[in-house]
Parts: C-alpha cells; sequence; structure tokens
C-alpha cells in the first residue's frame, strides 16, 4: 500500500515507516504489526487509539495549549516542574546532528514523556532536537533525541518562545521513569 488511502496522503499514524510496513516507535527493534490492525489503526486517523501510540505518544497532534483545563493537548505522565538548563541542536529523527540551529534552552516542566521548554530561538516546525542536560539535572548528563510538538510565542515576551518536545528515543523516558519512581 502506498502513502495515500481514501483519507488522504496523511490520515494514518506519522510514525508509520510505508516502505517497511513498520512501526517506527520501537527503537529497540523492529515491529511489523499485523495486517488487519496497519489497515484498523496505522493507516486510518483511528491511529491515537492504538496501544503502542498511546504509550509512547503523549501529546495531542494539534497546537492546543498543552496547559489548558480542557484535556486537549494534555500529557499522559504526570509533570515533573523544574526549571534547569538544556543544550538543543537540530539533528535527524537518529540524533545525528544537522542544520545550524543550537539553542539553550530552559525546561519548565519534564516527564517521562517529554518536557515543556522556554528558548530565546523558534524551533523549527517539524523539527528533532538533540538535547543535552548537564550535570545538575536529574540524571546527570542525559542526552537524546526529541521531536517538537507544538511551539507558540511566550505569554508576554514576544522574543521567547514556549515549546513542548516529545521524546523519540524512548532511553530518555524509561530512564526518567525509573528515576521518578524512586
Amino acid at each position: 500500500m502506498d502513502d495515500t488511502s481514501e483519507n488522504g496522503p496523511h490520515a494514518g499514524c506519522p510514525h508509520f515507516l510505508h516502505n517497511m510496513q513498520a512501526c517506527g516507535l520501537h527503537t529497540d527493534g523492529i515491529y511489523l504489526p499485523p495486517r488487519a490492525h496497519v489497515l484498523t489503526f496505522c493507516l486510518t486517523p483511528h491511529y491515537k487509539k492504538c496501544t503502542t501510540y498511546e504509550n509512547y505518544c503523549f501529546f495531542q497532534e494539534n497546537e492546543s495549549d498543552p496547559s489548558s483545563g480542557d484535556g486537549a493537548g494534555r500529557r499522559r505522565f504526570a509533570r515533573i516542574a523544574g526549571r534547569r538548563q538544556v543544550r538543543l541542536r537540530s539533528c535527524d529523527d537518529l540524533g545525528i546532528v544537522t542544520g545550524a540551529f543550537e539553542e539553550k534552552a530552559t525546561t519548565v516542566d519534564y516527564s517521562r514523556g517529554g518536557m515543556r521548554i522556554i528558548t530565546e530561538k523558534a524551533i523549527p516546525r517539524d523539527s528533532f532536537v538533540l538535547f543535552d542536560f548537564g550535570e545538575d539535572f536529574l540524571i546527570p548528563g542525559l542526552q537524546g533525541v526529541a521531536e517538537l510538538s507544538w511551539h507558540r510565542p511566550y505569554p508576554n515576551n514576544s522574543r521567547r518562545f514556549e515549546a513542548g518536545l516529545t521524546f523519540k528515543d524512548h532511553f530518555s523516558g524509561a530512564a526518567l521513569a525509573l528515576e521518578l519512581e524512586k
């Protein structure tokens, strides 16, 4: 099956690897979902009901306010408030540094699924970033790959931006989950 369907070219899961008919959310191997699963979830707008998607993705795929009380765009994991410095660099989905984007950011909060940050530069749309935490973070020197889920101008300051990043390497989320359980 090609990238188009009766629901349009991008109606299905953004993590489905069409050329391999595989799920791109698994990083510890290749997962080839059964054909019935592919037709029910991966290639349809119903992909958000897939248990694999629910377990790995916590932002709804829109740019609604993640801190609003209406439930849209809310995180699935408990947030830990904390201001920590994090270095961001543009990269590909494997974490190989690409492009010229580099920025120091400050976390607003983080969870096992991602983090909300404040930056001085806007992160380019549809970007992956390699992030590096300093030695003062919960897990000193934690590094991983995240994808931009949403961004907007920071309230009352047009020279700053607020953004939500979703961990894509799964190690970061797993490491934070273990640390937060202590």
